[in-house]
């Protein structure tokens, strides 16, 4: 059977360029920088376009477009930083990928009208979900208070990330449509395509590197849009106490203890290894219990919460889940879970 490969157009390296300009372990990440990249861009078509350098060589201008890069990428910074080591790995593989007058042209398009409109849609996208859910929570706890805490825990996450969500297509959306319009004029169907494409393929993979962040924020601001509401302060982590352990919100008790809470969908696989079972360590630091509010409870097993438990955890598990009646049953577990609408009075307790 004869092999068919697709033919090689200059408008592919749209993607290419723009994967190695944000790549920031092994380049440096330099097409975050939308300064950078407008200079880049400038440089080039400034050049490019100046009737005198027109009227030299293709070899005279690709030594003298190859240096301008340099000189833009690696001006004002000091030679014995990482930076400065992975933006010349940066000028090593760009070089080989710049082989003609047109792929400087199509590195100048992919700073200007792919990764700068991206830069700039990603500072649009909230960080967190706080700013839908701020107006949302007061009225549910208005009207609900702690009886609802479950639901309006879950109501509230479901709102804050509909809202991201719906704040992420809005700039997309924007964006394709105004990137659409200027290939529109001097690109072919098939290399609008390779385009249209890549922009996609760039923005979705950097929405999701900031949607991940985004998840382990949602629930947590939530808690402490719950903690706020109640009359609850939270306060700064103890005093020296440098362990990795996942925690989002620290209450001191009436006795000066402290209270760890981490606000999370669902436990992670990897919880174990940003936990402690040093629990010296733990009374070293005044560190009664770790408290862990969960939405989701699906990956809890009986294992894992007997285990969690020894380690002074207590799960706070929404009042309906199956999971929460069963370990209340169980003489092994019972002491280590409790119905999240026992959450605030619990706090005011020992508060």
């Amino acid at each position: 059977m004869e092999n068919s490969t697709l033919e090689k157009n200059v408008w592919d390296s749209v993607y290419w360029f723009s994967r190695m300009l944000i790549n920031s372990d092994r380049y440096g990440g330099i097409g975050a920088d939308s300064r950078v990249l407008q200079n880049l861009a400038s440089s080039i078509n400034a050049l490019l376009e100046n009737g005198d350098l027109k009227q030299e060589t293709d070899a005279i201008k690709l030594d003298i477009l190859s240096k301008t890069i340099e000189n833009v990428l690696l001006e004002n910074r000091r030679k014995e930083t990482a930076k400065y080591a992975a933006l010349l790995n940066l000028l090593d593989d760009l070089k080989i990928q710049l082989e003609s007058i047109e792929d400087y042209k199509v590195l100048a398009f992919t700073c200007e009208k792919i990764l700068i409109p991206i830069n700039d849609a990603l500072k649009q996208i909230p960080n967190d979900d706080s700013a839908f859910v701020g107006s949302v929570a007061k009225a549910l706890l208005d009207s609900k208070g702690i009886p609802g805490l479950a639901n309006i825990i879950n109501i509230l996450d479901e709102v804050g990330v509909k809202g991201c969500l719906a704040a992420e297509r809005n700039e997309i959306v924007s964006k394709f449509a105004i990137l659409r319009e200027q290939v529109k004029g001097f690109l072919d169907t098939n290399e609008q395509n390779i385009v249209l494409t890549a922009f996609c393929q760039e923005f979705e993979r950097r929405v999701a590197q900031k949607r991940k962040g985004r998840a382990g924020r949602g629930v947590e601001s939530i808690t402490s849009i719950i903690l706020n509401y109640f009359g609850i302060k939270a306060v700064h982590e103890p005093e020296h106490f440098t362990t990795g352990l996942e925690v989002d919100r620290w209450i001191k008790t009436k006795d000066g203890w402290f209270i760890g809470i981490s606000c999370k969908r669902t436990l992670r696989e990897r919880w174990k290894q940003a936990y402690t079972t040093d629990l010296n360590l733990l009374n070293r630091h005044k560190i009664r219990e770790l408290w862990h509010v969960i939405t989701f409870d699906k990956d809890l097993s009986d294992d894992k919460i007997t285990e969690m438990g020894s380690y002074r955890a207590i799960l706070y598990l929404p009042d309906s889940s199956e999971k929460l009646k069963h370990a209340l049953k169980h003489p092994g577990m019972k002491n280590y879970v409790r119905p999240m609408t026992q959450f605030v009075s619990d706090l005011k307790n020992i508060t």
